[in-house]
């Protein structure tokens, strides 16, 4: 069972692996066929995991797995068609626009896909795969035959690209679990929360005629509840000093533009 459960989270793993513009393996362009080839392969390894763990899918998880392919797919071929054509701008030989997108680019997405990711598993990976791609970037002739100021040009220009490719919904997430939130508290109050409305009630709304509930009912003024807290809450602290980020440089260039 636990190598079953190894074998579970590795393929886990790699359905993330497979999502990206250049292969996990080779740094090579991937397509979207590219894409839903290598889930595939990682749907059919979760099928064979469940079969020998005795596991029924009754709710037909992995066709509904399988019916995203194709969406997940298309967000790759989105970036390279932005890729392209935004290269296309500068009227590039071929051999100097193969080199920026399978050479230059691919060092820098793997170094900006390094430094984004929490998981230590991932960031091991990221980082073996990019520096192969910049031992290919730093052995490719082209490298030697361009100056340091258009280094730093392409370096900057696979920057903006590599951070334009997202493989998640971020912000259709983060609405849907707003709204998950939203659900929940119509279900119930805490007892915290439920005190503090309370509190707002009786102290802080006021009638038109500028009352509130407590002062009608003792027949006395009341302090502003939201004077009387800011009383009570004291100096705030400073904010907490963030440290000093480095310069990226996933080329190893000599200079770096500011």
């Amino acid at each position: 069972m636990e190598q079953m459960r190894d074998a579970y989270l590795a393929t886990r793993h790699g359905v993330a692996e497979a999502i990206h513009p250049f292969s996990i393996a080779d740094s090579r362009p991937q397509t979207a066929t590219d894409i839903q080839h290598n889930l595939e392969d990682k749907a059919r390894s979760f099928e064979t995991i469940a079969r020998r763990c005795a596991i029924v899918d009754r709710k037909g998880i992995m066709g509904k797995f399988r019916r995203q392919f194709p969406d997940l797919a298309s967000g790759v071929s989105v970036w390279w068609i932005w890729a392209t054509e935004s290269l296309s701008l500068h009227n590039l030989a071929q051999d100097k626009q193969d080199w920026v997108l399978q050479t230059a680019l691919p060092a820098v997405y793997w170094h900006h896909q390094m430094e984004k990711t929490q998981n230590t598993a991932q960031r091991k990976t990221y980082q073996d795969n990019w520096q192969q791609a910049l031992a290919g970037f730093q052995a490719h002739p082209v490298t030697t035959d361009l100056s340091e100021e258009e280094l730093q040009y392409w370096q900057a220009w696979a920057g903006e690209a590599a951070g334009r490719f997202h493989r998640s919904s971020s912000a259709v997430e983060g609405r849907n679990g707003y709204l998950a939130q939203m659900y929940h508290n119509r279900r119930g109050l805490a007892p915290g929360r439920l005190k503090a409305l309370t509190v707002m009630h009786n102290y802080g709304i006021k009638r038109s005629d500028g009352t509130t509930a407590a002062e009608r009912l003792f027949g006395t003024p009341f302090p502003d509840v939201f004077e009387w807290l800011v009383a009570q809450m004291g100096d705030l602290p400073l904010a907490r000093k963030g440290k000093r980020r480095a310069l990226r440089n996933p080329l190893n260039l000599n200079r770096v533009p500011a």
